[in-house]
């Protein structure tokens, strides 16, 4: 009992936790939308685990993965040769310069090398071409204000052609189980709001039978006027589940199966009343009677709906769930696939003020924490039913003594995996118990350490210190454990001297680090920072950082200014803070072996440019050379791009060759301007270009 009503028993474990048997008759499609770019080549665990759940009762799903899918549609031929031009669908376009049309034209000629011999998506990869992927994709993200709730015009206009051709292009006729009752669209990501909309409507279009819920994180965030305007204005959508989605979901799965739909009274849903019309009486008094619109369409003339916002029951616990039920062909055509297995749900330490994950949970406890007995019952599961080795605990921070648990049981077994996990700097994160988790085939942790400055750290409640911080990092590093740091170099009050203090910190640590990655501060109305703007010295107003939104969800942020710096020194410290993080992450980001010349090649060696690594466009009489592994562009003025045309396409050449073309002086000061730049190779002993990079 979860959601307000009674939810069933579940299946005997004996029956398999991946069989659906008999159910009422219907089944439950449950689809994951674009465009979540950082989820290409990974498989996203939400739908998993509520299949897990609706098999567990005995309720057929289907999984569609409609963000990978895009993917695919985006590396069509066709929109990889308009994009490579700088033309984007539905779109003004973008300069044939901007990583977009890089990213057409290099995958227009080199589309194989996201793929391996067996057609697998290689989407994922950290190193390599993978990235390119992304800055296709990234012209097409709709980060939507609160315009897109109330004007139902703008899913109709031009920004949104691209998902609207997609979808045509998906035969969702024929697609869809005829015996579908319930289609749950999961939406964790801001940007899928969108397309979600836009899948709901496609779906509604050819069956209106069909009931539409939307759920996930960027529900459970928005607020009630936006939600209820969501609701109002898009009648596409039947249902909205917020925080936890299992039992609601079921609840409201039977209701579309029994065609007795009242979504309002399952806890956790928000929804529509049902349609009435507002008709005058005699006396000139208002009756309220029933009104006969279409099934999931707009209400009818004169008819009044409300939103009615249900308040959510305490969700399932963790132990209660369960395993998720990965579909093994959406597993097959990943590469490296890793699996992600729920640890908790919320935070442990659940107190950081600019954090709004631990609102996700309304009307549950603020943790939930998986028994290491159960956690090692479904990864067992998940590794004698698909084989994978390799898995990422779905957890906002994993704590110390579950880690310390969970590591002795995976020696214990002698279980051949790795795996890796978020975590915060906690004291009790010791070097005895990093170097278990190494041993335990930890792969690596993902730090939100932020900053380094202890007077920060203790405005917004994180639990370490500046000591305790760099004490972490050097004893993960002993331990041989690899970290990737998360930065906030503005969090609300930092000034330039603080900021600049920490990216010291850290570069001091640099070697014992994998990796960086930097984030711009963002409020958000959801989080403590967002509801007492003030305590953290923030004047609410329209924002004066100039950075971009990282959060990309735009209906929960917060415009604020923060006096502590000026916009100026704060794009300065993110700067400073950024080719920190790329230049630490060169080693990672950029492929570098004997290919790559580190040195002047001899007189009589022979030599090509690299250019199944490069994309050469040229500029007038320039050309712009973008090193696609190294991310990095090099302008070859119009007297070098003259002397190289002939060698261009791959064909090798000599310092002999160069020194002709530009005489010895100039020769020479070309080829190191070739080599710093990396774009020379060593000739193929035939003599030719080596083909395709991957």
């Amino acid at each position: 009992m979860t959601s307000g009503i009674d939810i069933g028993p579940a299946v005997p474990e004996e029956a398999g936790p991946g069989t659906a048997g008999p159910s009422g008759g219907g089944s439950v499609v449950l689809a994951f939308p674009p465009l979540v770019e950082s989820s290409f080549g990974r498989y996203f665990p939400s739908s998993a685990v509520l299949a897990g759940f609706l098999q567990s009762r005995k309720v057929r799903t289907h999984q569609w993965d409609l963000n990978e899918e895009f993917a695919l549609h985006l590396l069509d031929p066709g929109h990889l040769a308009e994009a490579g031009a700088g033309r984007l669908v539905g779109l003004e376009g973008c300069y044939p310069e901007e990583m977009c049309a890089v990213a057409g034209r290099w995958l227009g000629s080199h589309r194989d090398a996201l793929f391996d011999e067996l057609g697998r998506h290689t989407f994922a990869a950290e190193t390599g071409p993978a990235f390119l992927l992304s800055a296709l994709a990234q012209p097409y993200l709709i980060d939507p204000e609160a315009e897109w709730l109330s004007d139902p015009a703008l899913l109709r206009s031009d920004r949104t052609l691209v998902f609207r051709a997609y979808y045509a292009s998906l035969g969702l006729a024929d697609r869809l189980p005829a015996d579908a009752r319930l289609l749950g669209v999961s939406v964790p990501m801001g940007p899928q709001l969108v397309p979600a909309l836009l899948l709901a409507e496609a779906v509604k279009r050819i069956r209106p039978d069909v009931r539409i819920v939307l759920g996930g994180p960027t529900l459970s965030l928005m607020n009630e006027d936006d939600l209820a305007r969501l609701l109002e204005v898009h009648r596409q959508v039947d249902a909205v589940v917020r925080f936890d989605g299992e039992a609601p979901l079921l609840a409201l799965y039977r209701q579309a199966d029994s065609g007795d739909w009242r979504p309002t009274e399952v806890a956790g849903v928000s929804a529509l009343t049902a349609e009435t019309t507002v008709t005058a009486d005699t006396d000139g008094t208002d009756s309220t009677d029933k009104a006969a619109g279409p099934e999931g369409g707009a209400a009818t003339d004169g008819a009044v709906r409300t939103a009615v916002h249900t308040p959510p029951a305490p969700g399932l616990h963790p132990n209660a769930l369960p395993p998720a039920a990965y579909d093994p062909a959406l597993m097959a055509r990943l590469v490296g696939h890793e699996m992600g297995i729920v640890q908790a749900r919320g935070c442990y330490w659940g107190k950081c003020d600019y954090c709004d994950f631990v609102e996700l949970y309304d009307g549950s406890p603020p943790y939930r924490g998986r028994s290491v007995q159960s956690f090692m019952a479904e990864l067992e599961h998940q590794v004698s039913t698909h084989g994978v080795r390799r898995f990422e605990l779905i957890t906002e921070s994993i704590p110390p003594a579950f880690a310390r648990r969970f590591s002795q049981a995976v020696l214990d077994r002698g279980l051949d995996i790795t795996w890796n996990s978020f975590a915060m700097v906690d004291r009790r994160f010791d070097a005895e118990l990093l170097q278990l988790m190494v041993r335990a085939g930890c792969e690596y942790l993902v730090i939100g350490m932020e900053t380094t400055n202890t007077r920060v750290l203790k405005l917004v409640h994180k639990s370490a210190d500046r000591e305790e911080n760099l004490r972490f990092i050097r004893e993960a590093h002993q331990a041989g454990m690899k970290l990737r740091i998360n930065l906030i170099p503005d969090l609300p009050s930092t000034t330039l001297e603080e900021a600049m203090e920490s990216l010291r910190d850290v570069a001091e640590l640099a070697d014992c680090v994998e990796s960086f990655t930097v984030f711009p501060f963002e409020a958000t109305r959801s989080s403590e920072v967002g509801r007492r703007p003030e305590r953290f010295g923030l004047v609410v107003g329209d924002e004066d950082s100039g950075l971009a939104n990282q959060a990309q969800y735009a209906l929960n942020h917060l415009g604020n200014i923060d006096p502590a710096m000026t916009r100026e020194e704060r794009t300065g410290v993110h700067r400073a803070f950024q080719d920190f993080a790329i230049g630490h992450g060169s080693a990672h980001m950029r492929r570098t072996g004997d290919e790559f010349l580190d040195r002047l090649p001899g007189d009589e060696e022979t030599f090509r440019l690299g250019v199944s690594s490069l994309d050469v466009l040229p500029r007038g009489d320039e050309l712009v050379v973008t090193h696609v592994l190294r991310r990095e562009r090099t302008v070859l003025p119009a007297a070098v791009a003259r002397g190289l045309a002939p060698w261009l396409d791959g064909t090798p050449l000599t310092r002999r060759d160069l020194t002709d073309a530009y005489g010895t002086a100039g020769g020479t000061a070309v080829l190191r301007q070739l080599v710093e730049a990396r774009m020379l190779t060593a000739a193929a002993a035939t003599g030719h270009p080596e083909p395709v990079l991957t």
